[in-house]
């Protein structure tokens, strides 16, 4: 898949969500249905046997894309690392993100890597938790779609989020 693609598909998506809100309720239910840009700056790959790959990466987030220009989400941008163990090809990876938004309030994304696609994409699932500010106390989560690399050095992705989370009013 195309990043211009996946961007699009998944802002489309994330146009047809709903933010609920119940009456008289202290949290506001919120669509997490959103992308965003990154890039590579650090690949460590070790080859530990002919099956068995062992890959540490960090990356820089530069904004999540969302079709809500009120979402708290939109334009939050930060660092990930990862760490991936692939064994006859199943990975077994963690990655962590914290996300600066709008205000400097922060939020932490924690993921599982599930599967990579022949060309490479990662897919998961991952949870939110607050961090500060307005973040605190937050909670969500859903699934998460990495296209592979891109660009001129391959390291340019866009990563795209389904799901949804819970923030305090």
């Amino acid at each position: 898949m195309h990043a211009a693609a996946a961007v699009t598909g998944a802002v489309a998506r994330a146009g047809l969500a709903l933010i609920a809100i119940t009456s008289g309720a202290t949290a506001v239910a919120a669509d997490a249905s959103a992308c965003y840009g990154a890039y590579y700056t650090h690949v460590d790959v070790l080859q530990a046997a002919p099956n068995h790959v062992i890959v540490s990466a960090s990356a820089l987030g530069t904004g999540y894309v969302t079709r809500d220009d009120k979402s708290p989400l939109k334009g939050a941008y930060g660092p990930c690392v990862l760490f991936n163990e692939v064994i006859d090809g199943k990975p077994n990876g963690e990655l962590r993100c914290v996300r600066s938004d709008a205000d400097g309030d922060k939020f932490l994304i924690v993921g599982k890597v599930k599967a990579y696609s022949p060309t490479g994409a990662m897919t998961g699932s991952y949870t939110i938790s607050g961090l500060t500010g307005k973040w605190v106390g937050a909670k969500g989560g859903g699934n998460f779609s990495e296209d592979a690399g891109s660009g001129k050095d391959n390291k340019h992705y866009f990563v795209c989020f389904d799901g949804s989370y819970d923030m305090k009013r």
